[in-house]
């Protein structure tokens, strides 16, 4: 098993801002990137964190991603908003996107976002929390392309689908959002990525191999000579297919934007995101009245007793800050072997990881 050491999160932040201005980004898109990247960390979501940045430098190297490339807006006609995203760098990117839809939903009460062939844009629960902090309400389906598919359909042996997340987000007046961001998988692609390099197991359920057999041995998920790839499984059965094949189609089947059925490219991470951004002041007015009726809610739900006592009955995001908290204070844990890779990446640009 992989041992792991601690890092302060500001040092993580330097180091991504340092390897993304080194590779020819600008400042605000490595702050971007670089919060981003560290909250993912700090959410306890380890497989969207600084942990991609090897990934992102080696589509750069092979010229799929370049510091050049930038959104670009295709469409904005009343409340809604078409933008390409050019396989330009993920996080600014998308923030980019929904910023310009804040802005339309603000205005208008509602804004319809379609970004269509970002490079990988990270958390999609960070932009639900983007969107709460603003004031609204926020549903994003994602959609992976640009590799091949990981994902099986129900009752398939072969894959289909991307991890294709989807991401709701209600703010509280006062209080702290509510944040629902899952994989329609039963475990995200990164979330393998980071067992396979600390050599552990995944749980039972999670994953097929090559020829459709259970397996718990992540390896089974990442392309190598000698091993046939095989599948990660649906949450839920058909439900978590269900929503997968609606992700894909919304997010970029109907825009005719890249899609997991398509030639992969080995070290590409294409997303397209479909979004709905609401004003909750057009549906309740009455910001306090909002608030009384979700948390009296929340209070309800909490209140249940639970199967463990040692493991109270959570609303969505409340992990979340709770692990930040920890993490602020003690450290994110990254294992070897993703730092082994960072420093490498660091080291290509003439970044030394361990003195920044």
């Amino acid at each position: 098993m992989t041992s792991y050491r601690l890092h302060r999160p500001e040092a993580l932040r330097a180091l991504t801002r340092a390897m993304i201005t080194a590779a020819g980004w600008s400042e605000d898109e490595a702050k971007e990137t670089a919060e981003h990247l560290v909250l993912a960390n700090l959410s306890g979501h380890d497989s969207h964190g600084v942990g991609m940045l090897p990934l992102y430098f080696n589509s750069l190297a092979d010229g799929n991603l370049k510091p050049e490339a930038k959104l670009a807006v295709r469409s904005e006609l009343g409340s809604f908003l078409i933008v390409d995203g050019n396989i330009a760098l993920g996080q600014p990117t998308a923030r980019n996107a929904v910023d310009r839809a804040i802005t339309i939903a603000r205005t208008g009460g509602v804004a319809v976002l379609n970004l269509l062939d970002s490079h990988h844009i990270g958390r999609i629960g960070h932009y639900s929390e983007v969107a709460a902090t603003a004031g609204l309400i926020s549903v994003f389906w994602v959609n992976v392309a640009g590799r091949p598919p990981i994902v099986a359909p129900f009752a398939a042996k072969q894959a289909r689908f991307g991890t294709n997340p989807i991401s709701i987000g209600l703010p509280v007046p006062g209080g702290e959002p509510l944040i629902l961001d899952f994989a329609t998988s039963r475990m995200a692609h990164g979330k393998a990525r980071v067992a396979f390099n600390k050599g552990v197991d995944v749980p039972e359920g999670y994953i097929i191999d090559g020829e459709g057999r259970p397996t718990v041995e992540p390896r089974h998920v990442f392309a190598q000579p000698d091993l046939p790839l095989g599948a990660l499984l649906p949450f839920g059965d058909h439900k978590g297919a269900g929503l997968s094949l609606i992700a894909e189609l919304l997010s970029a089947g109907l825009m005719g934007a890249a899609r997991i059925d398509q030639k992969p490219h080995k070290t590409w991470i294409i997303n397209s995101l479909f979004g709905v951004l609401i004003d909750p002041a057009r549906l309740e007015p009455d910001a306090n009245l909002r608030r009384q009726r979700i948390e009296s809610y929340l209070k309800f739900v909490r209140a249940a007793a639970p199967q463990d006592p040692s493991q109270p009955v959570l609303a969505p995001g409340d992990k979340e800050r709770a692990m930040r908290i920890e993490r602020e204070r003690d450290g994110i844990p990254l294992d070897d072997e993703t730092w082994s890779q960072i420093v490498a990446a660091a080291k290509a640009h003439g970044v030394d990881a361990e003195r920044v």
